[in-house]
């Protein structure tokens, strides 16, 4: 079904009676015929139509991120302050029914009128706000539900949090909630609904997926006279938000010019950017066996302004025949295996260390007695470090300037300042690219997570081994090797659950 049907049946809410209608002040307030009670439908629908944009392309929501179980309306004057509708405050909580139906009613198909009737004596409230699988348990005023009111955008996989959409209208102005006048205010449901007020909705999370492809890719670079190939396996994206904003925050003075792409739809109720995300801590760190994300896998995000998230995906190096290749790489040497690696290594050491037996004989260190290891200070995450095997003993090592043995304090020290190497360990690697959002290129809308969008990462082929893996459970940072000759050719598309799509270069 199309995102831009009905998305939820419409909500016949009773308000308030008495007084009169201001239209400077925007308020609500006129007598509606006499009566000490009324009636408002309100009718939500999707912020997302496919007939927007020329150029843009938009997907439909699956069954459980178009799933309604409940909704919250807030109502506020004209300023955007609380304005009571019921004992409760300003809020009113509606719990929608399956329909009878074997799944639960969702924001395309859900078409039974939900009806509910209060009183209220004064002026009727001149805005409203919809917030969808929520349940209201206090009265929130505008800036609240904007600037203060943060969380998750979806649960369980279900339960998306949807929240109105905003833009700036035709005069220029932001529109956070959905304005009301007194022709909405109406004396029975009949006449309410024959005039509901539409409010437009959106999920307050972002959406990403990446196609790995089932190829592997020619790497370009190869290991003496052999090709060697990488075959993704996995991915997941890192340096995220988990949280939104109720509300998103926009900036009417924004121009297409310095965001980089058309950022604001009034004719249909939408925009693509935000002014600000929240300011929970966001960390780049993952480790290898955490990129298990596959092509049928999403995730959901909450909005990202001001930073980059990654998308980070996880490959083994392989021969044409899909054979294993663990590559090791030391002063610009590349080795076949960490064996080989160690054995080239050893030989260089032979006057640095040298084991002294307690009598009369000193032994030059071999490759028996040197491991690697992932993680030293001094090498760069990416690289590993050369250390005494476990079970090698620890003292009575010298080192040898052709006429005197001096003693070595500390051999793990000595070691850890040889030149570090890089070890694609069972040829482990990784790849990663910053995700890109609609702007063009180096504008400011270039970068960024934006709710309601749906980011998605075709990976269509790759330059260079990657960053090399030594041990897949080591917390790392995204970072290319110094040779700077890794990449992943992509197209990126953004979906917004809308479409623009680039081309890219996943590093």
């Amino acid at each position: 079904m199309k995102t831009s049907k009905i998305l939820m049946g419409i909500f016949a809410l009773a308000a308030v009676v008495a007084c009169s209608h201001n239209d400077e002040e925007n308020k609500v307030n006129q007598p509606v015929d006499g009566a000490n009670k009324s009636y408002l439908a309100l009718n939500l629908k999707s912020a997302n139509d496919s007939s927007r944009l020329a150029d843009a392309v938009y997907e439909d929501g699956t069954a459980d991120e178009q799933a309604v179980t409940e909704a919250t309306f807030y109502f506020f004057d004209a300023a955007g302050n609380i304005f009571p509708v019921n004992a409760n405050g300003n809020y009113y909580n509606v719990s929608v029914a399956d329909n009878g139906g074997v799944d639960a009613p969702n924001i395309e198909s859900m078409t039974d009128p939900v009806i509910v009737i209060e009183k209220y004596k004064g002026e009727f409230p001149a805005q409203v706000v919809a917030v969808v699988n929520y349940k209201g348990t206090a009265s929130l005023s505008l800036s609240q539900l904007k600037d203060n009111m943060q969380a998750a955008g979806h649960t369980n996989g279900k339960n998306f949090i949807m929240t109105n959409s905003v833009y700036v209208d035709g005069s220029g102005a932001a529109v956070y909630a959905t304005p009301l006048t007194i022709d909405h205010f109406q004396t029975s449901a009949d006449k309410a609904l024959a005039s509901p007020v539409t409010i437009y909705v959106e999920r307050m999370t972002a959406k990403m997926s990446v196609a790995l492809g089932d190829a592997a890719f020619d790497t370009g670079v190869a290991l003496g006279d052999k090709a060697v190939y990488a075959k993704v396996i996995g991915w997941d994206v890192i340096g995220t938000q988990t949280e939104s904003f109720y509300l998103k925050s926009i900036d009417p003075t924004w121009t297409e010019a310095s965001l980089g792409f058309v950022w604001n739809d009034a004719p249909f109720f939408r925009s693509y950017w935000s002014a600000k995300s929240v300011a929970n801590a966001v960390s780049n760190d993952f480790t290898y066996s955490q990129l298990t994300n596959t092509t049928s896998s999403v995730e959901y995000l909450g909005e990202l302004i001001g930073a980059r998230a990654r998308c980070v995906v996880a490959a083994v190096l392989q021969d044409k025949s899909g054979n294993v290749m663990e590559i090791a790489q030391w002063y610009g040497t590349n080795y076949v295996g960490e064996e080989a690696l160690l054995a080239a290594v050893a030989p260089t050491l032979k006057s640095k260390l040298l084991h002294f037996d307690g009598v009369d004989t000193y032994t030059s260190i071999d490759d028996s007695q040197l491991k690697l290891v992932a993680g030293l200070d001094t090498a760069e995450s990416y690289e590993v470090s050369f250390q005494l095997a476990d079970g090698v003993a620890t003292d009575n090592w010298y080192s040898f300037d052709g006429n005197t043995y001096t003693a070595v304090v500390d051999a793990n020290a000595e070691l850890a300042k040889v030149e570090p190497a890089k070890v694609w360990k069972d040829g482990q690697s990784y790849y990663y690219v910053d995700v890109k959002h609609l702007g063009s290129a180096n504008s400011v809308g270039e970068y960024g997570i934006v709710r309601n969008h749906s980011y998605k990462v075709n990976v269509s082929g790759v330059k260079g081994w990657g960053t090399p893996v030594y041990d897949p459970d080591s917390k790392v940072e995204p970072v290319k090797p110094s040779d700077k000759e890794t990449y992943i050719a992509a197209e990126i598309n953004v979906l917004s659950w809308r479409v623009v799509s680039n081309d890219a270069v996943l590093e």
